[in-house]
Order: C-alpha cells, then sequence, then structure tokens
C-alpha cells in the first residue's frame, strides 16, 4: 500500500539543462533531490532481498532472448521521472500495480514511489548469494535518476564487494559520478546506455528529460576510456516522421559515433506496441506514426546494414522478445 504521496511543485535543474562543467563541479550530492514539477510522489515497501528473478536473459535461462542479465534484476522504484513516452513499463505497472495504490493510474512520468525501507532493504539483502551472476540495474525504471542516484550508489558499494555483478542501464550521465567505484570491479560491470535517435527535435519530444543522445554517448567513450566494459541499446527506432523524416541516416549516423567508441555490445530494437504508449508518442510528436506491416524487419536489416558499414556487429531483437 502507498504510505504518502504529494504533488512537488518546486522543479530542479534537469540532466538535460545541466551542462557538463555544471555536473564536474558538483562534487557532492544535495541533501534533498526533489522530483519535476507536477510529479505526484509516494512511498511502498520493497521486498526483501531487492535482487528478483528477471526474463531479460538468454532464451537458455528461460528468458526472452535479451541478453541483459543471467535472470536477475533489482528495481527499486515505481515510476520513471525520464517519462519516455514510448517506455513499455508503465503498462506493467497499470495492470499490476494494485499494490502500490492509484499512483500508477496517472500518465507514465507523472508518478514516481521509492521504498520506505530502502535502507533496510539494502542492508538485508544477501549479496553474497548473487556472488558471481549478472543482475540488471534496471529493468522498470532508471537506476540514475536525480533522485535515485545516492541509493543506486549505496548498493553498488555493498553488492560488488559480495562478488555481484552487474549490466547497468541507464539514459542518464549521472552514473559518471560512480566511475571511482565502477572502475574497481572492471571484470564485475557492463554500463550501456539506450540512445534511440540523433535528431535533437526527435529526442527533445521522446526524451522529454533525459540529456541529449551525444551527452549519452559521451559517458559511454569516457566508461570505455576508464577501462569498463560498455554497451548500447539503440532503441526504439521509430518510423519515419516529419521530426526524423530518414530512418537509414539516423542509424548511419548512430554508428559511425559508435565506430568511434567500439562499444562491447550493440542491441537493437524498434517501437514495440504496449499500453498506451503509441497514443502518448503520438501526442508528443504531433502526428500519427506509421507503423506498417514489415516495418521491424526492415529496421532491422537498415540496423544490420549500417553496422556492418561502420565496421560493427550488433543483436537485433525482434518484436516478440
Amino acid at each position: 500500500m502507498v504510505a504518502s504521496s504529494r504533488f512537488i511543485g518546486s522543479e530542479p535543474i534537469s540532466e538535460r539543462e545541466m551542462s557538463p562543467p555544471a555536473l564536474a563541479l558538483e562534487t557532492m550530492w544535495r541533501p534533498e533531490i526533489s522530483v519535476p514539477a507536477g510529479v505526484a510522489e509516494g512511498t511502498y515497501r520493497a521486498t526483501i532481498p531487492l535482487i528478483r528473478p528477471s526474463k531479460l536473459t538468454s532464451k537458455e535461462r528461460g528468458g526472452v532472448g535479451k541478453e541483459l542479465s543471467e535472470g536477475w534484476c533489482i528495481n527499486f522504484a515505481v515510476g520513471c521521472t525520464h517519462a519516455c513516452p514510448f517506455c513499455y513499463v508503465d503498462a506493467i505497472h497499470k495492470r499490476f500495480g494494485k499494490r502500490y495504490g492509484d499512483l500508477p493510474q496517472m500518465k507514465w512520468g507523472d508518478y514516481f514511489l521509492v521504498p520506505l525501507n530502502l535502507d533496510e532493504a539494502i542492508e538485508r539483502t544477501p549479496w553474497r548469494r548473487w556472488a558471481g551472476r549478472e543482475v540488471m540495474m534496471s529493468s522498470t525504471h532508471d537506476p540514475y535518476l536525480p533522485k535515485l542516484a545516492p541509493h543506486a550508489r549505496r548498493i553498488l558499494k555493498r553488492a560488488l564487494p559480495a562478488g555481484v555483478r552487474f549490466c547497468i542501464q541507464t539514459r542518464s550521465v549521472l552514473v559518471r559520478r560512480d566511475f571511482d567505484l565502477l572502475i574497481e570491479y572492471p571484470d564485475q560491470v557492463r554500463l550501456q546506455i539506450s540512445v534511440a535517435t540523433l535528431s535533437g527535435e526527435l529526442s527533445r519530444r521522446i526524451e522529454p528529460r533525459v540529456p541529449p543522445p551525444e551527452r549519452r554517448l559521451e559517458v559511454l567513450a569516457q566508461a570505455k576510456e576508464a577501462g569498463l566494459k560498455v554497451g548500447v541499446i539503440i532503441a526504439p527506432v521509430f518510423p519515419a516522421c516529419a521530426l526524423r523524416p530518414d530512418i537509414r541516416e539516423d542509424i548511419q549516423s548512430i554508428a559511425a559515433a559508435l565506430a568511434r567508441i567500439r562499444p562491447d555490445h550493440i542491441y537493437g530494437e524498434s517501437l514495440h506496441v504496449r499500453g498506451e504508449n503509441v497514443r502518448l508518442v503520438q501526442d508528443a510528436i504531433g502526428e500519427r506514426l506509421r507503423l506498417t506491416n514489415g516495418f521491424d524487419k526492415n529496421v532491422a536489416r537498415l540496423f544490420r546494414e549500417e553496422l556492418a558499414r561502420a565496421g560493427l556487429k550488433g543483436i537485433w531483437w525482434p518484436e516478440g522478445h
């Protein structure tokens, strides 16, 4: 049950608005970090242990064929203040999230809940039980949202010395603040970012509170230079639209940028219909999406061709994964 909820009226500087120098100057976490204006906050009690089974793994391990873990994940929030309208998670919360109260029935990006007992859950999770196993952080929210980043570090400080391996999946640049910790465990960490497009106009509409894609690629390059294993998910790839009419050109630009970084893992996925995400996307971009039969296969071909042109290889996740 939700123990409390309220609307936060103050709006902090967003990650999208923060310049790299501003990030560099912030060497300490602010004691109180608010969420964007209009986002309703709530609380719930986390289940202990924090690590739970996940289907985001190989089919051989009983998963859906996405190599993002060895069948385990760690989530420590409900909702995501990035507010990306294409996200698949909202449909899950609206269908199965009754234990969290009424907040998840709000528009995606407008609700955000953090466990009341998160510190206790971190302390009581028997991390050594997952020593040597790869855990995804996180599958239902970005672990490096401004409000969550300090908790992510606390989790890593307990779990990495216990031998847990992590696939850290983020669209945030705040993960840079933890490079000092992550580089101590290079064999236990792979850092992955997601990039849907290099079109600034489209990115601003579909990733409204996310740092620009170029900034995310900079973080990936810095992680690679620091000795971490890195990956990228090119997703979701959108159909042609007024804001980004040429799909091939967009994928080609992403591939060229990745050729300079040489990620260890590259995955791709087209936009899939889940819950209300198509309607939310159409509202955000101001036009109807043209998701035609064969779109997924056609984009998969472009993905493979442009990666090959850049001297790279990747894995495409077809619809149904």
